[in-house]
């Protein structure tokens, strides 16, 4: 039966032995590798064969010998390596070497894939840019300036206060945005006065205006006033109360408080603290001297105050406490204010916070009276007020209080951040000018106490 033209018949070959009659195309082919073999023809000629075919014996094998009933082979030409029976044929040019024809076409796996990168990139450029436009609007509004807006900086204003105050009256579109600018920029120094701005103005449009200064000093007479170190948020207010001429009163203070409760940069947010804790805001005022004026509110007195705490902080590296102390920043910051109320001489401060630290690092509750004065506003401690169900009971409960007891001063902050080396457990005050003794064991400790009973300074 014939396959594509193909047919069999005697041939000139030997008697009986069927020969292979190829068709025109196969017949081409053959001559050409015919050809290539004996030399008429380079191998860039012989480059249509086609890849991957091998010869077959009956066409001329490259072998030597003659085989059994065949025909005699020739010898190999000297430009021609000899091939044995396991030789790969000659492919594109190349000699001893196999191919494979591999098929790179692209299917719509791939194309489906480009697209879908292409599509997710314009989608995050997209994004991207509006995000970016909707900060460059906060830092610099659509359209010009326009108008004139004149305001008076009293002294002693914060960042915080300053870009309230620009925000309420439509200086600038965001306060929060100026904010991080100046945090990031470092802001201008100025003098308190009159400015005069101009509406839908960009943060670097307005802190021009501040930094060429005012077009008029304030001449607003200006108050002094010293907030004690170690004070509670409701002992400052009571001491507002007390202070001429100021315009807010203590209970605005603490309206005040209450409306940001959570204000310094190292402070966490109020739903982590746990139930007993009446003032969230607890330790975030810096105790320092201030100026007031007639125009001074309450609310720009508790951004200044807690910006003066974080310039404080950072300036003593707070954010280093987690390497120096193994506490957090907030958790160094309730130290300090165990050891303000603590400590009333500056060369027992260190001492103080390296006992705190030394009966964390065992175990043991802390044993401190101000924490339970603290909790329970009690200056004599009964049994009853010294069993009292409190999270600041550190005679009871092991661990930091939960909050500052305190406003701590600065070398109270610099005492918790770099205690003093010792291996002290105890403390107790021994001295008519509060000077206390530091002891390793309960012995040493009993001993001092009993120092302590006899001067009346503790029970």
């Amino acid at each position: 039966m014939a396959d594509d033209g193909a047919q069999l018949s005697a041939g000139d070959g030997e008697p009986g032995r069927p020969t292979a009659v190829k068709s025109p195309l196969a017949v081409r082919r053959l001559a050409d590798r015919f050809a290539a073999l004996v030399g008429l023809a380079s191998d860039g000629d012989a480059q249509g064969a086609e890849p991957g075919l091998a010869t077959s014996p009956e066409l001329g094998g490259s072998s030597g010998t003659t085989p059994s009933g065949g025909r005699p082979g020739r010898s190999p030409s000297p430009h021609e390596p000899a091939a044995g029976p396991e030789s790969p044929p000659p492919v594109e040019g190349r000699r001893g070497v196999d191919f494979e024809v591999v098929s790179t076409r692209r299917g719509p796996g791939t194309l489906g894939a480009v697209l879908f990168l292409v599509v997710l990139g314009l989608v995050g450029w997209m994004v991207g840019s509006r995000a970016l436009g909707w900060v460059q609007d906060q830092l610099d509004p659509p359209g010009e300036p326009s108008g004139e807006i004149v305001l008076t900086l009293p002294r002693g204003s914060s960042t915080a206060s300053i870009s309230d105050l620009l925000e309420e009256h439509g200086v600038i579109p965001s306060s929060r945005a100026y904010e991080w600018y100046v945090r990031l920029r470092g802001g201008p120094a100025f003098q308190a006065g009159e400015y005069t701005f101009a509406s839908n103005s960009s943060v670097w449009e307005t802190m021009a205006v501040l930094e060429a200064g005012p077009s008029r000093v304030a001449q607003a007479a200006q108050q002094a006033l010293t907030i004690p170190e170690g004070l509670t948020v409701a002992e400052m207010a009571e001491m507002f109360d007390e202070v001429a001429d100021l315009s807010f009163s203590g209970r605005d203070f603490l309206e005040a408080v209450a409306a940001r409760p959570v204000l310094s940069l190292v402070a966490p947010t109020p739903r982590i603290l746990p139930d007993g804790v009446f003032q969230p805001a607890e330790g975030q005022f810096f105790a320092d001297t201030y100026f007031f004026d007639s125009q001074t509110s309450a609310e720009q007195l508790v951004a200044l105050m807690v910006d003066r705490l974080d310039e404080v902080l950072e300036e003593l590296e707070y954010q280093d406490a987690p390497r120096r102390v193994g506490l957090t920043p907030y958790e160094a910051l309730i130290v300090a204010s165990l050891v303000e109320r603590e400590a009333q001489t500056p060369q027992d401060r260190a001492k103080v916070a390296r006992v705190v630290y030394n009966r964390l690092a065992r175990g043991w509750s802390l044993g401190l009276d101000v924490t339970v004065i603290y909790a329970t506003g009690e200056q004599e401690l009964t049994a009853e007020t010294l069993a009292v169900n409190s999270p600041y009971n550190t005679r009871v409960l092991v661990g930091l209080p939960p909050t500052p007891i305190a406003a701590p001063g600065r070398t109270s902050l610099e005492a918790a951040l770099n205690p003093a080396d010792g291996p002290w457990m105890y403390f107790v005050v021994t001295s008519l000018d509060g000077e206390l003794s530091f002891s390793e064991t309960d012995e040493e400790f009993q001993r001092d106490k009993a120092v302590c009973q006899e001067l009346g300074l503790c029970g």
